[in-house]
């Protein structure tokens, strides 16, 4: 990946980042983790359609945890997400 963040302007976010407290860093990375989703929901609806709950769950875990899960263990989320509604 390339950098196109200058070395002082990063440290200068580093230490911004630092200076906050545990809970408000957590809130930050919870308030950006629900935007990634929210923009990955779009693009699945924008580039699939309609799609049931389960189809999208399926869908959502292949987009973001693809690559966490060797073969054999993605197979058996994707089955148990399609057979659970969401709650």
């Amino acid at each position: 990946m390339s950098r196109d963040t200058p070395p002082d302007v990063e440290a200068q976010f580093d230490a911004l980042l630092a200076a906050r407290s545990g809970p408000e860093r957590v809130r930050m990375m919870s308030e950006m983790f629900d935007m990634a989703r929210a923009l990955v929901l779009a693009d699945l609806r924008r580039t699939r359609g309609s799609m049931t709950e389960a189809e999208v769950r399926q869908a959502l875990f292949e987009r973001l945890y693809h690559d966490d899960f060797d073969e054999e263990e993605r197979r058996r989320i994707l089955e148990r997400l399609g057979e659970h509604a969401a709650e």
